[in-house]
């Protein structure tokens, strides 16, 4: 029989043991993997499919695997979508459009490397800035991007950056391409609910100058059928 003290000493020693024994492996993977090191060092932001990595002047986003899918199909959905963002960031390029610039994309690696925008989130800078003048620039941008054919797919001010006074757009990971007036509707309605969550004291007036920036009576029709279907959803539950 052993004493608890003895017991308890014994314990200790083999977890110092197996922290450093884990500490030797972590070394040597970093040390034959240094761009692994490098990347997790350069992290910025992990989301729900990808990680971001600061580049200095360029931004690195990898769309890491999906344990959870099979491996052909997560292989092929990783592989489409890298595809369609570096497709969009580049016609958004062609266009002028204020936007992350694509510099180079990889559909084996999953990676798309693009201009770092430097500035603040607009969700930080809104309720403190000319709200008006913002959320009117916010309409124009998103019926230039839509008479592109090119639907945002998460339009809200987490994926907009405010540089030397100009609203720029980012993160396209669920952008696609559509003329549909359907998907417009619904693109501009998850910009007013974004706006009714996180700035709850201004969205009426943010969001009726973002109306009057886009200046498209047919997509503010289906809009409101859109916003229609909501509210009978919400009454209905």
């Amino acid at each position: 029989m052993f004493s608890p003290e003895i017991t308890g000493k014994r314990f200790i020693y083999k977890g110092f043991y197996m922290l450093s024994a884990m500490g030797v492996l972590l070394a040597q993977y970093f040390n034959s993997n240094p761009q692994h090191l490098r990347r997790m060092k350069g992290l910025i932001a992990q989301g729900a499919e990808a990680k971001l990595y600061d580049k200095g002047d360029e931004i690195l986003k990898e769309r890491f695997e999906k344990k959870y899918r099979l491996e052909e199909i997560d292989v092929k959905l990783r592989k489409f979508r890298t595809r369609r963002e570096a497709k969009v960031l580049s016609r958004l390029q062609e266009m002028g459009f204020p936007s992350p610039k694509l510099i180079s994309f990889d559909d084996k690696k999953m990676e798309i490397e693009m201009e770092k925008i430097d500035g603040p989130l607009v969700k930080d800078v809104l309720e403190s800035s000319d709200c008006k003048k913002l959320c009117k620039e916010m309409g124009v941008l998103v019926r230039r991007m839509h008479d592109a054919g090119i639907i945002h797919g998460d339009l809200t001010t987490s994926n907009m950056i405010l540089k030397e006074g100009k609203v720029f757009f980012i993160d396209f990971g669920l952008s696609f391409f559509s003329e549909k007036v359907e998907d417009k509707a619904v693109d501009l309605h998850l910009l007013r609910e974004a706006l009714e969550s996180k700035h709850h004291t201004i969205w009426k007036e943010c969001f009726a100058e973002v109306l009057k920036g886009y200046n498209d009576r047919n997509v503010e029709a289906r809009l409101e059928k859109v916003e229609g279907r909501g509210r009978y959803k919400g009454k209905k539950k």
